[in-house]
């Protein structure tokens, strides 16, 4: 797909997996493939300007499964990933390109959204004019799922956040520029935490 949507994607590929012990789950088995390389050639496929893999957890493994991907993606390293997903969303946002429309922060255990879906979202994002302050979040039913998508307005509220959990606290502050994008695709909800969603999801 053509490079047309104008977001950074940032993939989310350096935590430390501490709720499903004795293995990464980035590198468990999915249709033969370790579980991150199918999220990232999903989003790939989307046609995002750019695309960033934050690492830190298990990085030399990792860089291992990621042949093949050449310039499509850069690679990026969080050395404080053990302080939480907010220090590796302000390591992608920090690398991301000056130019961006905002960023799109992808997980990288939610393997099965599609190329299309990521467009589909990231397309109704863009809607707006790149100017505005805006929040793009997927709405399944009356179920709020990820990924999130902030305009560049929030670059510097994201890099000054002090929250090592995320950015929940950003969008509830700036629930006025919050919209959602209704959609009927479950794989919006679904990553996997623990053993018990590995295993639920492989046997569909």
């Amino acid at each position: 797909m053509d490079k047309t949507l104008n977001l950074s994607a940032l993939i989310m590929g350096a935590g430390l997996s501490s709720r499903l012990p004795g293995a990464n789950k980035l590198l468990l088995d999915w249709q033969g493939k370790p579980i991150l390389t199918h999220t990232i050639s999903n989003v790939l496929a989307a046609g995002f300007q750019e695309v960033l893999l934050v690492l830190g957890n298990n990085e030399d493994e990792i860089k291992s499964v990621l042949k093949g991907y050449g310039n499509e993606l850069k690679i990026i390293i969080n050395p404080d990933y053990k302080k939480g997903l907010t220090s590796s969303i302000q390591q992608g946002v920090n690398a991301a390109d000056d130019q961006t429309h905002g960023f799109i922060i992808c997980l990288g255990d939610m393997f099965d959204i599609k190329g299309l879906d990521y467009a589909k979202l990231a397309r109704y994002h863009l809607l707006k004019t790149p100017e505005e302050e805006l929040i793009t979040l997927p709405k399944v039913g009356d179920q709020i799922g990820n990924p999130v998508i902030f305009s560049q307005s929030f670059r510097s509220r994201i890099m000054g956040h002090d929250d090592p959990e995320g950015c929940k606290l950003i969008v509830k502050a700036a629930m006025h520029s919050v919209q959602y994008f209704k959609s009927n695709t479950l794989q919006f909800l679904q990553d996997i935490d623990t053993w018990n969603d590995y295993h639920r999801l492989s046997e569909r």
